[in-house]
């Protein structure tokens, strides 16, 4: 089991750095705000794994958690191919 830990704790270890590259690119934003308290949630979340099973569970919340970040950047690479709006 304690393999399974390590496993689960590099995976989620992996996916926080990839959320704060993300909140560090593409924050500033009308999602800064949501982006930093999905990062505060995660990170307390995290310091209350204790068993196996925890980081198991924690390691289905870090995939969830980085389904939003991911949509973050979605939306914003889609934001900057706006096409400029000539009539206003």
């Amino acid at each position: 089991m304690i393999d399974t830990r390590k496993k689960d704790i590099d995976r989620i270890s992996d996916i926080n750095a990839k959320m704060w590259s993300i909140f560090n690119e593409y924050g500033g934003d009308e999602y800064n705000d949501e982006m930093y308290y999905q990062l505060v949630g995660f990170r307390e979340s995290l310091l209350e794994c204790e068993t196996d099973e925890d980081y198991s569970y924690m390691l289905e919340e870090a995939l969830d958690t980085m389904k939003y970040f991911n949509w973050v950047v979605e939306y914003k690479q889609l934001m900057d191919r706006e096409p400029p709006q000539i009539y206003g």
